[in-house]
């Protein structure tokens, strides 16, 4: 959709200008019948509300990027989107390298992009000012099937719950700028995950960062959500108190009841994507990630009930997202779907999910 609208409102710039690349903020700015256009389609261009595969380029000196890994300050770099053969649209944005592990593992280290909101004539774009890109640690088919492995645990999340945050798959052709290795090109997947900010206005809520909260704060359905979506792709690199991999928000309208949610992101440790540099922390009584450890505190049996009937309902959506996608190759299908069905063997028998959970503890 997101592709759909803006290239129906290319035609309006043709027919005033023939200039073969744009930039869409001056655009925006300097003309009428491109302005009207985009604003009155504003329910059109949300980002992450389509499945379709984006196509993109973006320039800059990559190798100062890989060597330096530098969270400090962004590097000026070009994103360019194609529409035809004769029209591009290009903002200037910043990059730098993020995530604490793959910077220092990976040969591609995952990216921020930096779209200065000074520079943003459209509003609602500013929502969008700052936004994670995931691509490939390393080169190869492999890692590239890790990388899409890990975009469908964020779909599967989707599908179970709002309260998530959404993603887009991208293509990207990253264009090194540097001097000694001339305009080299490459191109790989990634994947955009919805900027937080989006993602609580989008839900009715805002990020807290500061409350302290304990565990029976958060609402039943939310808690349990995250620790057996958890156990069913094999994730223990979380902590909902901790608020590792996790955000917390709150309500926006003022209530009695103190009702944070947690958000889980980052799923690449998990055992139903299983790639090679994962490894479980010292401190878990499991020996590889592919073993399921459930990490929720011990409560009644019962009171999973509600959420385990959701796992159950959503339970053929869930194996559509992998069995009809063409981008996963046999051999990862095959391994995401069996570890959803030793999830769903485990949760078909009440006293194998009462053993897993720990509901017998004391």
């Amino acid at each position: 959709m997101f592709k759909t609208v803006l290239l129906s409102s290319i035609s309006l710039i043709l027919s005033f200008q023939s200039i073969a690349q744009h930039d869409f903020d001056d655009l925006y700015k300097s003309n009428t019948s491109f302005k009207d256009y985009i604003e009155s389609h504003m329910d059109e261009y949300d980002l992450f509300n389509s499945d379709s595969l984006i196509d993109l380029k973006i320039k800059s000196d990559f190798k100062v990027l890989n060597r330096k890994k530098d969270t400090s300050k962004y590097q000026k770099a070009i994103l360019e989107y194609n529409f035809n053969d004769t029209v591009t649209i290009h903002r200037k944005i910043g990059i730098k390298a993020r995530g604490n592990f793959r910077r220092e593992n990976c040969f591609y280290p995952p990216l921020k992009l930096n779209f200065p909101k000074k520079k943003v004539k459209l509003e609602m774009l500013k929502r969008f000012d700052k936004m994670k890109m995931v691509g490939n640690c390393k080169s190869g088919s492999i890692y590239e099937q890790y990388l899409l492995s890990e975009y469908y645990v964020y779909k599967m999340l989707n599908v179970l719950t709002d309260s998530s945050f959404r993603v887009r798959l991208i293509r990207v052709n990253y264009y090194n700028t540097g001097k000694k290795r001339g305009n080299a090109e490459s191109q790989r997947y990634a994947f955009l995950i919805e900027p937080t900010k989006a993602m609580a206005d989008r839900i009715g809520r805002h990020i807290d960062d500061t409350s302290t909260f304990h565990y029976g704060q958060y609402p039943p359905e939310n808690r349990h959500m995250i620790t057996i979506f958890g156990y069913m792709i094999g994730n223990t690199d979380f902590s909902i108190l901790a608020r590792h991999n996790m955000k917390t928000t709150m309500p926006n309208e003022k209530s009695n009841y103190i009702l944070p949610l947690a958000i889980p992101y980052d799923f690449d440790y998990s055992g139903i994507v299983d790639p090679p540099y994962a490894i479980p922390a010292d401190v878990l009584p499991i020996d590889d990630i592919t073993q399921r450890l459930f990490r929720g505190p011990c409560e009644p049996f019962e009171v999973y009930l509600p959420t385990l009937a959701k796992f159950q309902s959503k339970k053929t959506q869930l194996y559509n997202l992998i069995n009809e996608s063409t981008l996963l190759d046999k051999k990862s299908k095959y391994r995401m779907i069996s570890y959803l069905d030793s999830f769903y063997e485990i949760i078909d028998d009440e006293s194998r999910v009462k053993a897993a959970f720990g509901v017998n503890c004391k």
